[in-house]
């Protein structure tokens, strides 16, 4: 596989002097961005930042995929899974080590080599592709699939490993970091949390709607989920407590991550709100709000990902950029 080429697209870092005008975010509070990467002219279909490093895949509307390094921004590599022309990159999601990243259309998923940006694997998937998540090595990958299962794929080798089965379209994944324990979202109102060993159903978390989001900390031991039109819960996965609940939202929870140590959840919402809060009382600590490009019409900014990185944070806009929170 040939890689598409460059496009020489120029960073351009917007001064936080232009932040300082009047967000039209209620009377949340909010703070603005300290800075902001722009890495795409326009929309993209996703964004996700690996788990280490300064790296985030980019999933544009007009010019496919590509892979960056951010503080300062670059453009390390454009990856597409056709040697002519653009790919719509619908998810993408980097490996724990940081060695690989998975990147997914409808139907096919193709696995990269972070540091040399070549082309490892090439697979059809056995299904339609809603969300990816990768083990720490890149070796399996999890994906949610429209066909009603949570699909794990061996992405190296080829083949199913097993379905793990709902009654709805699945629309989000996570893993562990040891791997070993998945969770899923669907449209079947309800989250599940999976051994990934054996295929058995550990938990099944009933919601009173569509689960469009799940995230497990790192050591697998809490879990978020975020339905449709509800609260947020955050979930002890040993015996399935509900431990908190945090506030209602518009849509929905649309990005979470925890720390690495689980004793904060970073999240970002379908309409730009993004939060920082104490896992231990569910309270709030700090909140921001995603500038909008669009000087017209919605300000609203669906956040594709966010992150804990050192003394700061981050989250990406489906609008192209990537913020930095102070």
């Amino acid at each position: 596989m040939t890689q598409a080429l460059s496009l020489y697209m120029t960073p351009r870092r917007i001064s936080t002097l232009l932040l300082s005008v009047v967000l039209l975010s209620g009377c949340d509070n909010a703070k603005a961005p300290s800075h902001i990467d722009v890495v795409a002219d326009s929309g993209v279909y996703s964004m996700r930042f690996s788990d280490r490093g300064q790296d985030v895949m980019v999933g544009s509307v007009h010019h496919g995929g590509s892979l960056w390094t951010l503080d300062p921004p670059e453009r390390r590599f454009d990856w597409n899974h056709s040697p002519s022309g653009y790919s719509n990159i619908l998810n993408s999601a980097f490996s724990g080590d940081g060695q690989f990243v998975a990147t997914t259309d409808n139907r096919t998923i193709v696995l990269w080599h972070r540091s040399t940006g070549e082309a490892e694997w090439f697979w059809h998937a056995p299904g339609d592709i809603q969300d990816i998540a990768l083990s720490n090595d890149g070796g399996l990958a999890l994906l949610a699939l429209r066909d009603y299962t949570a699909t794990l794929f061996d992405i190296k080798n080829g083949g199913i490993v097993r379905r793990l089965s709902h009654d709805g379209s699945v629309y989000s994944v996570s893993l562990s970091a040891n791997g070993r324990i998945a969770a899923s979202g669907s449209d079947d109102l309800s989250a599940r949390v999976w051994d990934v060993i054996t295929g058995q159903e550990l938990l099944r978390l009933d919601h009173s709607n569509q689960v469009r989001t799940v995230q497990l900390s790192p050591d697998g031991s809490l879990l978020f989920t975020s339905a449709m039109g509800n609260r947020g819960k955050i979930w002890r996965v040993s015996d399935g407590t509900l431990l908190q609940e945090i506030d209602y939202t518009r849509g929905h929870y649309s990005a979470a991550r925890f720390s690495p140590n689980s004793q904060q959840l970073l999240t970002g919402n379908s309409s730009g709100q993004i939060s920082l809060w104490n896992v231990a009382d569910g309270q709030r600590v700090q909140q921001w709000r995603a500038k909008s490009r669009n000087r017209l019409g919605s300000h609203n900014v669906l956040v594709e990902d966010v992150r804990f990185q050192g003394n700061y944070w981050q989250a990406a806009g489906a609008n192209g950029l990537v913020y930095r929170l102070d």
